[in-house]
């Protein structure tokens, strides 16, 4: 026989039987349904937190600090909040504590294998203003420019600041709306009044620094008239002229300003030696030194073994990849757990396989004698029950496929609010993100894995076909 023949006499024998072929299959579908609904939920899960993950921070930078220490008088630190002191690594694995970050020590992380680029980061509230307007709350990160590209500003207005550029500053959009003028007062529902009522969204903002002349001050009284009197009393430092080259949109990094890092120590040097270092009780601050680190690695993958080896060096390392991959180990379990109850039903279906071809065995004792008798061969006929039981199994992989591809999509449709916040899915960005994500690959292998259960479960009956004897099922017949 050849194949041609085996396929038509295998299709026509399942379609012979319609009602007991769908009851088996039935299995494989209900099976299959569960594994990649309950699959494709985990990717929904991890793909959207990955998303919220990217818009909050970036997951591919590791911050080191110190292990040990108390650096707080030194000039140019990381402006180290209490909320990232807490969350830090332990760096018990390291004999050898650092108490402060040298440049030797950034040009060791540099050779570390996975590192792309490393910046030590400075961090300073100052004070903008641009006449009659003033922002005395401005949060300005200083990096070098390889960082600052590899940061992942995204600029909305103008560009990244070059090489070229002096005192040039990069501003989010969330500080423009605190620019106000400090002369007149400031109404109590100056929120509500940013919210435009039509659309419920923020309004933009009014100033647009692109093409303002700014002045930077670390003094953040500079702007105001109780400044201006004090500055008649006693020497101080003149703010300086800077230039804001580029603006960043609402989200991440909105609420920060950006400059290139020597440029910024130079302004604070220059700072500190006209006031007679005053924020440090008159004691000129010691000028070595950070005490935070970037270190961008572009493979999240590597991540861990790189924070390890800078533990190593005696340093604290912290990352956002580290959260994130505790909810992917999450992910995983929840997707084990379904899997696992999708699994039972696909093993029950290979029983109810298994069961109905033994039973195609008994009914059609007849047909394979007669098969035998007119020179079939017997891998013929273990072929032809092989088929037939994986057809069972493909025909069941492909109408779950297309019910999970169905349910998905009305799912993904009709999802609220509430079911987000149940799964741990929010702030992606998207008004409506997918919740189940069903890829090519996951589709391809629902496929050969139903396939290859049904091969599995006809195997026995298979075997059984041959060995039955020709004349004796003539003669039972």
């Amino acid at each position: 026989m050849n194949r041609l023949d085996l396929i038509r006499m295998g299709l026509k024998n399942l379609f012979r039987r319609k009602l007991r072929t769908f009851l088996t299959t039935l299995g494989i579908i209900i099976g299959t349904i569960s594994i990649v609904l309950m699959v494709s939920l985990g990717l929904g899960m991890q793909v959207n937190m990955e998303k919220h993950m990217s818009r909050i921070s970036n997951i591919n930078i590791v911050t080191v600090y110190p292990a040990g220490g108390n650096n707080h008088h030194r000039r140019f630190g990381g402006g180290m909040s209490i909320m990232e002191s807490s969350s830090k690594n332990d760096n018990a694995g390291s004999a050898n504590k650092k108490d402060t970050i040298e440049n030797s020590d950034i040009t060791a992380f540099k050779q570390i294998e996975g590192v792309e680029a490393v910046s030590p980061i400075i961090e300073h509230n100052v004070s903008l203003t641009s006449k009659p307007l003033v922002n005395d709350y401005v949060n300005i990160i200083g990096m070098n420019l390889e960082m600052l590209n590899k940061y992942g500003l995204k600029i909305d207005q103008g560009r990244m600041i070059t090489e070229e550029d002096k005192n040039a500053l990069i501003l989010g959009t969330g500080l423009l709306y605190d620019f106000r003028n400090p002369k007149k007062r400031r109404d109590y529902n100056w929120w509500e009044d940013q919210i435009d009522p039509e659309t419920g969204e923020r309004k933009p903002p009014s100033f647009n620094p692109l093409d303002k002349n700014l002045k930077l001050s670390f003094d953040r009284n500079h702007g105001y008239s109780r400044y201006d009197r004090q500055q008649k009393k006693e020497k101080k430092a003149p703010p300086t002229n800077v230039s804001v080259v580029g603006i960043i949109p609402e989200g991440r990094n909105s609420y920060s300003a950006y400059m290139e890092i020597n440029q910024l120590m130079a302004l604070k040097v220059k700072y500190d030696k006209i006031t007679a270092y005053k924020d440090y009780d008159g004691k000129k601050p010691k000028d070595t030194g950070f005490e935070k680190v970037y270190v961008y690695v572009p493979k999240r993958k590597k991540i861990p073994n790189i924070q390890k080896e800078l533990q190593k060096l005696g340093f604290q390392t912290e990352s956002d990849s580290d959260w994130l991959k505790e909810r992917e180990s999450m992910n995983k379990t929840i997707q084990l757990v379904f899997g696992a109850i999708g699994g039972i039903a696909l093993l029950v279906a290979a029983i109810g396989i298994t069961n109905t071809m033994v039973m195609a065995i008994y009914e059609r004792r007849k047909e394979i004698g007669v098969m035998k008798v007119i020179g079939s061969s017997i891998r013929d006929i273990k072929k032809l029950f092989l088929f037939e039981s994986a057809t069972i199994g493909l025909l069941g992989g492909t109408l779950g496929i297309i019910i999970s591809l169905t349910l998905s999509s009305i799912m993904n449709k009709m999802q609220n609010t509430a079911l987000l916040e149940f799964l741990h899915i929010y702030g992606s960005g998207e008004e409506n993100p997918a919740i189940f994500i069903i890829p090519v690959w996951l589709i391809v292998f629902a496929l050969l894995f139903t396939s290859l259960i049904g091969l599995i479960s006809g195997y026995l009956p298979a075997r059984k076909a041959m060995k039955l004897s020709a004349l004796e099922a003539i003669k039972t017949e």
